[in-house]
C-alpha cells in the first residue's frame, strides 16, 4: 500500500455511496485531501472498484459530491477510497474542511476560545 500524502482527520459524518451495484450509506471516519475511511459493514466493493460519494460535510448543508473515488483497500467494517481528479471548486472545499478539522484536532482544549453571542455567564 502506497504511503499517504496528508495526514487523516478524525470524522463522523454520513456518506452515500453510489456504485454499479447501487447505492449505500455508510459513516466517514477519517478524512484527507487525497481519500477517506468509510465505515459499512457488509460493504459490496473491491479494490480498484470506482464510486460516487457523497458526503455531508460540516460546513454546509449541501453535500459534496465527490467523483471518481477509486477503493483502495477493504475489510469486513470499512474500506478505504482515494479521491480522483477533482475539480477545483470540489478540491477547494475538500482543502478547506480539512484544515479546518486538522486545526481542531491538533489544538489542547486549554488552548481553544469559544465565544458565544449574546450568552452571559453567570
Amino acid at each position: 500500500m502506497a504511503k499517504r500524502k496528508n495526514v487523516r482527520v478524525e470524522m463522523n459524518r454520513p456518506i452515500d455511496v453510489l456504485s454499479p451495484k447501487g447505492s449505500s450509506q455508510g459513516v466517514v471516519r477519517d478524512f484527507s485531501p487525497g481519500g477517506c475511511k468509510i465505515q459499512q459493514t457488509g460493504a459490496k466493493v473491491h479494490c480498484g472498484m470506482r464510486l460516487t460519494l457523497r458526503i455531508s460535510l460540516p460546513d454546509r448543508l449541501d453535500p459534496i459530491e465527490i467523483k471518481p473515488a477509486v477503493v483502495t483497500w477493504t475489510s469486513n467494517e470499512a474500506f478505504g477510497v482515494e479521491f480522483l481528479a477533482l475539480s477545483a471548486e470540489v478540491r477547494s472545499r475538500v482543502k478547506l474542511v480539512y484544515d479546518l478539522l486538522l486545526d481542531a484536532q491538533s489544538t489542547a482544549e486549554t488552548e481553544r476560545v469559544i465565544s458565544l453571542p449574546g450568552v452571559s455567564w453567570q
